[in-house]
């Protein structure tokens, strides 16, 4: 049987815990980046013909009222 000292024995242990709490964290990371990204890259409309809000893509200045059809521009806080 192999023989191991209790400080190595707990030496590995929390540097398992440690190995795999910093794995969890970096895949939850990740996986957050991708999943909410698009989310965060909309911005809001406020149509001035008939008052309706939307959101669309950040890369847009100018959208479309899905309702009316009308060009809005973006809001800017």
């Amino acid at each position: 049987m192999i023989s191991i000292d209790f400080s190595w024995f707990a030496l590995l242990y929390v540097g398992a815990g440690s190995a795999l709490i910093f794995g969890l964290w970096i895949f939850y990371e990740n996986r957050d980046k991708r999943v909410y990204q698009a989310a965060r890259e909309r911005v809001t409309f406020h149509c001035i013909k008939c008052g309706e809000l939307y959101t669309d893509s950040r890369q847009k200045e100018v959208s479309p009222c899905p309702q009316c059809g009308f060009e809005n521009a973006r809001l800017k806080f």
